[in-house]
């Protein structure tokens, strides 16, 4: 192979066992960019604040948001400790497989891979499908007997769907153009949306209310618990910022600028978050209303109120929050394909997944893959909506899972034979991954509870039904013939072709 002109990043990767196929001109600001958009910090509140407010209320959510917040930031970190030793765009799964070792290594990338994916595609069919209803409630609000049909929501959310993969398809220079765009809108959202309803609010709710209203209509009756349940608001908000590690092979500098990424992501996320959660607090006045709201959303009578029923403002926010979703979609679907391309790479799915265009330099196939996938589990919107929002909160679990065990991994096999790279978390590494450790019991346990009481075929949680069925079935899927086949990352590249790239770069720098 040619090795002329090789830089760091790629002689990095050579050593971690892959030669460079994808584009690296990723910069910070775009990679951190594809993490934030994931998150979609505000698509994430919108689509939740209606069950936020109703499990727990404003001060679940105003007290809440910090306590997980600083719990989320340990795995964050702990993660982004990781990732610089190890910028792949395998990310968790090759993780696992290093931190692990010979012995267990496959294994652990085996289920962390496959929690990694699944939970990425699984939580797909709910976004898609709640941008459809926040596009019928902004419609409601002029036309209040409009009533979306089951099909009518499947089609937008076809055409959302479609939208975010053919953008991701169309080449590297147009998906920097619209990540850039994702990034702006993102990071300006909070001011679009919140300085109308802080503006135009007739009336502005207490302190006292905004921070210590708390709201059961769960059925649980324990105000302890209903409060810990208030938590799924910012657990469910929290993730998506692996997608910094997943486009590592295109990023400049990949041994610092994914894990920075990922801290700053969060970190971004975590304030803007906090910040869009105190001006719809402050906004809303009547609790009742609300909670009774007649449209599709509940957000569009926050709107309404925070406007002082304003429709054509509570129009214009409805439209600009559907924005934000679109801008989810872009990043999202370029963290997960790239996610499902290394997986391929390594030989957990068919090879000919494996695939980049070349001309355009993208993963078409994972892609691709990702819309079909996303297109058959929203036809289960037909026949039960509380199973498309089960594959949702499965995908929390899934991912919390997966960023998880690659940390559970290093205290138990690497904890003194771990070699930190230049993002690390010095002497406090340990006592952290041991904290997010301990965080990924916690909330394990937190999304098993059953929301609603009492349980009843509508509302039942199949969230951790759905959890161990997976953790068996890919585990079966191993012992018949994976532990065989699967052997984790697989070396791309000679130790003799390594060494050729490193004599030839210091040949180059010493002339």
């Amino acid at each position: 192979m040619a090795t002329t002109g090789m830089t760091d990043d790629e002689i990095q990767l050579a050593k971690l066992g892959y030669r460079q196929e994808l584009k690296r001109s990723w910069g910070f600001f775009l990679n951190m960019g594809t993490s934030l958009g994931y998150i979609g910090i505000i698509s994430s509140i919108v689509t939740l604040y209606s069950f936020a407010f109703k499990t727990g209320g404003p001060q679940a959510m105003l007290i809440g948001w910090p306590i997980v917040s600083f719990f989320s930031m340990s795995t964050c970190l702990s993660m982004a400790e990781i990732c610089s030793a190890y910028p792949t765009a395998g990310g968790l799964y090759y993780w696992s497989a290093k931190l692990a070792g010979d012995k267990w290594g496959p294994y652990m990338a085996w289920i962390t891979g496959w929690f990694n994916i699944l939970g990425m595609l699984a939580g797909s069919p709910a976004v898609c499908l709640q941008v459809a209803s926040i596009l019928a409630a902004a419609i409601q609000i002029y036309n209040p007997d409009f009533v979306p049909s089951l099909g009518w929501l499947y089609g937008v959310a076809i055409v959302y769907a479609f939208l975010g993969s053919a953008t991701n398809s169309i080449g590297e220079t147009l998906l920097r153009i619209f990540t850039w765009i994702s990034l702006v809108g993102i990071a300006t959202g909070v001011v679009v949306i919140g300085v109308p309803l802080l503006v135009m609010s007739p009336t502005k709710a207490s302190a006292s209310f905004a921070f210590g209203t708390l709201v059961d209509k769960t059925g649980w009756g324990n105000s302890t618990l209903v409060f810990q349940l208030g938590f799924l608001l910012p657990l469910w908000c929290f993730w998506g910022y692996d997608a910094s590690a997943h486009i590592s092979e295109e990023t400049v500098n990949a041994d610092t600028t994914p894990a920075k990424s990922i801290i700053y992501s969060l970190v971004l996320s975590i304030i803007l978050g906090y910040i869009f959660l105190i001006i719809l607090n402050f906004v809303v006045t009547d609790i009742n209303e609300i909670l009774d709201c007649p449209y599709n959303e509940d957000l569009v009578c926050v709107y309404l109120q925070g406007t002082g029923g304003s429709k054509p403002m509570a129009l214009l926010l409805t439209i600009w929050t559907l924005f934000q979703f679109v801008f989810n979609t872009i990043t999202g679907h370029n963290g997960a394909s790239r996610a499902l391309y290394a997986w391929a790479r390594d030989g957990a799915i068919p090879q000919w997944f494996a695939y980049v265009h070349p001309e355009s330099k993208q993963p078409l196939r994972t892609i691709w893959v990702h819309f079909f996938f996303t297109a058959t589990l929203m036809l289960i919107n037909f026949g039960s909506s509380q199973a498309v929002n089960s594959f949702s909160a499965f995908s929390t679990m899934g991912m919390y899972a997966a960023y998880t065990i690659p940390t559970i991994c290093k205290l138990i096999w690497a904890r003194d034979t771990f070699k930190k790279s230049k993002i690390n978390l010095g002497s406090f590494s340990t006592i952290i991954n041991i904290i997010a450790a301990l965080w990924l019991v916690y909330l394990v346990v937190i999304l098993s509870i059953p929301r609603r009481m009492p349980i009843v075929r509508t509302n039942l949680n199949l969230s951790p039904i759905m959890f161990v069925g997976v953790f068996l079935v890919i585990n079966v899927i191993w012992l018949l013939g994976a532990k065989k086949t699967f052997t984790g990352p697989r070396q791309h590249i000679t130790a003799e072709e390594v060494e050729e790239m490193e004599k030839a770069k210091h040949e180059k720098i010493e002339m």
